[in-house]
């Protein structure tokens, strides 16, 4: 791999492989903005070959792949830190480009990671609803000293430590953040949290909004505040109230294809799934 030292690098390679991608597979989603922050941080790579392109963006415990492949792709090759491939599509309308794709990872030692599919939530259709249903979670909560509300920058600690250790969530769904973002997400208001009587953090949420957008990134909850408390769903109404507040139409997420539990418990509190679904290879 080769560090990529500039943005007019970054678009020179972009430019000498149009012609391989167009005709074979891209999964690169990655924004100038992106690129540029990942520049910044010295943490993006590249290799090149006849007839692939790839960008690998260094997420601390792995590498994700940016991939722009040519109808012929050649081997990728294992790197120092597992490599994690993320394909979107549209259900059940995968082209024949990424099936060969597929196919290809395969043979070339990767295992299919993780299947999921969007969900999508539209808070402001459902405003009045949303706050009664919220208004009741939060007494329930208020018996046992539970308070919902933001985090504070003297949080930051017990959050990442119950995050990283939270069963539920997957070390490779993780994006790498310096402090400083994880402190300015904070004054942002995008993290999330319920306290309890010693203001200790039992449960957090972080998201990111772009473009009139919320996505949900993840949820964590301490072991002894699971299921009896309904923190989930108490944050859920509340994040629902913050989209409200600020005028956001959509709220999106992803969840397990095979999770029916989860599938079932995110449509209940007023989520729809959509036909966007996302396949996730890994090589380790």
């Amino acid at each position: 791999m080769e560090s990529l030292r500039s943005l007019q690098e970054y678009k020179a390679l972009l430019s000498s492989y149009k012609q391989i991608y167009r005709k074979g597979y891209s999964n690169n989603y990655l924004s100038t903005d992106k690129i540029e922050r990942y520049i910044s941080l010295q943490r993006i790579y590249f290799e090149k070959n006849e007839t692939s392109l790839l960008f690998f963006t260094d997420e601390e415990k792995y590498y994700r792949l940016h991939a722009m492949l040519g109808p012929d792709m050649d081997m990728i090759c294992k790197q120092d830190k597992p490599l994690m491939l993320r394909n979107v599509y549209r259900e059940g309308m995968k082209t024949d480009a990424l099936l060969k794709v597929e196919g290809a990872l395969k043979q070339q030692g990767f295992l299919l990671y993780d299947e999921t599919v969007q969900i999508l939530a539209q808070p402001l259709e459902k405003r009045e609803e949303i706050q009664r249903k919220y208004n009741k979670a939060s007494s329930f909560l208020n018996r046992f000293g539970i308070k919902i509300g933001y985090a504070r920058k003297k949080d930051m600690e017990q959050i990442i430590n119950l995050r990283n250790n939270e069963p539920l969530l997957k070390d490779y769904h993780f994006l790498y953040e310096t402090e400083e973002e994880i402190l300015n997400d904070i004054e942002k208001g995008y993290y999330r949290c319920a306290f309890n009587q010693l203001e200790e953090v039992c449960a957090a949420q972080h998201y990111s909004i772009s473009n009139n957008t919320l996505q949900g990134d993840w949820l964590a909850v301490k072991d002894e505040y699971k299921v009896r408390y309904g923190l989930g769903i108490a944050m859920a109404y509340h994040s629902f109230l913050y989209t409200i507040e600020q005028g956001i139409s959509n709220y999106y997420g992803w969840v397990a294809r095979d999770n029916i539990k989860s599938i079932k418990y995110h449509q209940a509190i007023g989520y729809e799934l959509t036909d966007k679904w996302a396949d996730e290879w890994l090589l380790v």
